[in-house]
């Protein structure tokens, strides 16, 4: 059977597809996978066969929208930068997705692209299926708005999901409405999206409410997916004998890095990150991610690109991050604490569990000051935090298991019909 895969955003949003379509390839499936230009090499040396799907992601974070946005000018200059990134990425996945879908029996893609996958999907009669790294559905154990309290109760906590996707269905169901018209799919776009499949790509310990409220519908829980050693080797990253020389030479460090994420000032950040460190006798192994990052180098703070994480993330004492499911599931998976520097998306929510099962600490990006991180990393860097976190590690799901469960649910979606709203 042929898969297509087509996935935007970020490399946090990439990697699953390329974790789940390798597993599909294994399996003797034929496989396609779309993915931003700036990924199509990434996703090619873990083997498989990658083609330029939207718009290059790494120019768009570095673009004046999302800058301005970043800035956080007024209520109009935000809107107006919102609408100039949801046009560009409408217009070339649509005309990208006409392409890559000739002759597959199944459609994955993710939230950015939901909309435009899963009309493809109904208008070629093929099931369309959901990988969410996150609880991005109505729910009562969730709630979409970060630094709500979660003793909020369970009806209010839908109520806020049902207006969320009722504002982003009243954004785009006129565009949405169009695409299904010159596609020939039946009916109008639904309030909620409607998929053969939703699967839920994290793990299920850390959310065991909404197990129970989604046990038996079309969500399961396949645990974090992460790529696999031989392919870790072939996409290659900084972590040769000198990086682990220096890390080996002294207490373990403080990991940092932001990934993908734009940081509004990337000098008084780095500054502020060194400064907490120097406070508490910690050194600092800094990753400029896809920003560059102006570190200082020293002998306590060292400068990196891309590091394997599996390979680092246990050599050191505790990880500052911007909270991706990735970076966050492979912290969890070395048993180190996190302090995540959340910037939006499902970030919070990966800050709250952390916070929830006592492994590590959470806070915004924006406004980050020497005082706020010596006052987080004063909970992270604790003895209680770090056996917080080894014990809520050796609970998750191993990776191998994850690839098959992922696997599994992608293959039976093929004899499934789309499903209803159940949410």
């Amino acid at each position: 059977m042929k898969f297509l895969l087509a996935f935007n955003g970020t490399r946090g949003d990439v990697q699953p597809a390329v974790v789940a379509g390798a597993e599909l390839q294994r399996r003797g499936h034929d496989v396609v996978l779309g993915v931003p230009p700036n990924l199509v090499e990434f996703a090619a040396a873990a083997g498989l066969d990658a083609r330029p799907f939207g718009y290059d992601t790494r120019a768009h974070m570095k673009s004046e929208p999302v800058q301005a946005a970043l800035r956080g000018g007024g209520p109009r200059q935000r809107l107006r930068a919102l609408a100039e990134v949801r046009d560009l990425g409408w217009a070339q996945g649509v005309r990208d997705m006409g392409t890559l879908a000739d002759g597959a029996d199944a459609i994955v893609t993710g939230f950015v692209t939901e909309q435009i996958g899963l009309a493809y999907a109904a208008a070629r009669g093929v099931p369309g299926v959901l990988l969410q790294h996150a609880p991005i559905r109505p729910n009562r154990s969730t709630f979409p708005v970060p630094g709500v309290s979660p003793a909020l109760p369970g009806p209010a906590k839908a109520a806020g999901w049902w207006a969320a996707e009722t504002a982003m269905w009243a954004l785009t169901r006129n565009r949405q409405n169009a695409l299904r018209r010159s596609l020939g799919a039946p009916g109008r776009a639904p309030r909620s999206p409607r998929a053969t499949a939703e699967i839920q790509v994290y793990d299920p310990a850390l959310c065991p409410e909404l197990v129970r409220e989604w046990a038996g519908t079309h969500r399961p829980f396949t645990g974090f997916l992460d790529l696999a050693a031989e392919q870790r080797a072939r996409i290659g990253a900084d972590t040769g004998p000198e990086l682990l020389a220096w890390i080996e030479r002294g207490d373990p460090p403080l990991y940092v890095g932001f990934g993908s994420m734009p940081i509004a000032d990337p000098a008084a950040t780095v500054a502020a990150v060194t400064a907490a460190c120097a406070h508490f006798g910690v050194r600092a192994l800094i990753s400029g991610g896809w920003h560059d990052l102006p570190v200082p180098e020293t002998e306590t703070v060292r400068a990196i690109g891309s590091v394997d994480h599996e390979l680092i993330f246990p050599r050191c004492r505790a990880v500052l991050h911007h909270g991706g499911a990735g970076t966050t599931a492979a912290a969890l998976r070395a048993g180190v604490p996190s302090l995540i520097a959340w910037i939006g998306s499902d970030q919070p929510f990966w800050g709250s569990v952390c916070e929830r099962f006592g492994a590590g600490a959470s806070t915004r990006a924006k406004g980050l000051t020497t005082e706020i991180l010596i006052d987080k990393l004063r909970t992270v860097l604790a003895a209680e935090t770090a056996a917080g976190a080894r014990a809520l590690g050796a609970r998750l799901l191993g990776p191998d298991e994850a690839r098959t469960r992922c696997a599994d649910a992608l293959e039976a979606s093929l004899h499934r019909t789309t499903a209803g709203a159940d949410a």
